[in-house]
């Protein structure tokens, strides 16, 4: 019951960070993607199952909230905690800049592939964005902050990871 309390508040406070980053800073060159950043974090510190399980549902939480393809955040957020899950022990997640060059590549990665199926399925001519080149760079700084946040939250919890590999 514990474990399911601290998933279920873990992912209400996470939207809710969210939605109030989009709505004060969703329209700037300064915006975070908390949500991307929790699941990669879930991903590299629990393991691809949960990884991707957290991805699946934030992201459909995520796709029900938005306008857009449906079903897109579920399959690319899905795709970033499995993957981080399983590049885990390769990573040396204790170190900051493992951390901010991670956040970096998987966000850089996470809008390329976010703009091109937007493009593959849309018929609608979106022009491309700044932020595609900035919020990689803000996840990436916010990046190992947020990571021990997120490190300390678990342990608050008494949610150590799955796995230790070190």
């Amino acid at each position: 019951m514990k474990k399911t309390l601290f998933y279920l508040l873990t992912v209400w406070i996470i939207l809710w960070m969210q939605i109030a980053s989009n709505h004060y800073l969703g329209g700037t060159l300064f915006a975070v993607q908390w949500v991307f950043l929790a699941v990669l974090h879930f991903g590299l510190v629990r393991g691809p199952w949960v990884g991707e399980s957290t991805g699946f549902i934030w992201g459909l939480l995520l796709d029900a909230a938005a306008l857009g393809f449906l079903g897109l955040h579920s399959i690319l957020f899905s795709l970033a905690g499995y993957s981080t899950g399983m590049f885990r022990r390769q990573l040396d997640f204790s170190k900051l800049w493992t951390q901010t060059i991670l956040s970096w590549v998987a966000t850089m990665a996470y809008y390329t592939a976010y703009y091109l199926i937007t493009r593959l399925v849309s018929s609608a001519d979106e022009p491309l964005r700044w932020a595609i080149l900035t919020v990689p760079v803000v996840n990436a700084i916010v990046a190992p902050v947020f990571f021990s946040v997120l490190e300390f939250w678990g342990q608050l919890w008494g949610q150590m990871p799955q796995e230790r590999d070190r």
